[in-house]
């Protein structure tokens, strides 16, 4: 399994994101892991609870193409855009 590298501010959001997912779920993620990290991205891109996809958000915003393969290659696909601009969203106005 492929090492994961982010920058300081990506861990960062990382952390709070674990953080916000142990408070409404209970579980722990280990970040000292690749599968851990992993884990905790799967649980919170399926999270419904707005301070996860805050925190979700925040990270997936300070990664950059390389990153943004390296966890692709692990099963793990982030759109920035997407995020930003949901396919779904309704545009008013």
């Amino acid at each position: 399994m492929e090492t994961l590298i982010f920058s300081q501010a990506a861990v960062f959001h990382l952390q709070q994101l674990a953080n916000h997912l142990h408070h409404h779920t209970g579980k722990r993620h280990k970040l000292s892991t690749t599968q851990g990290i992993i884990d905790l991205l799967i649980a919170g891109a399926n999270s419904h609870a707005p301070d996860v996809k805050r925190c979700y958000t925040a990270f997936a915003m300070e990664l950059n193409r390389r990153q943004l393969d390296a966890l692709a290659s692990q099963g793990i696909y982030i759109d920035p855009s997407d995020i930003l601009h949901p396919k779904g969203a309704q545009h008013t106005g």
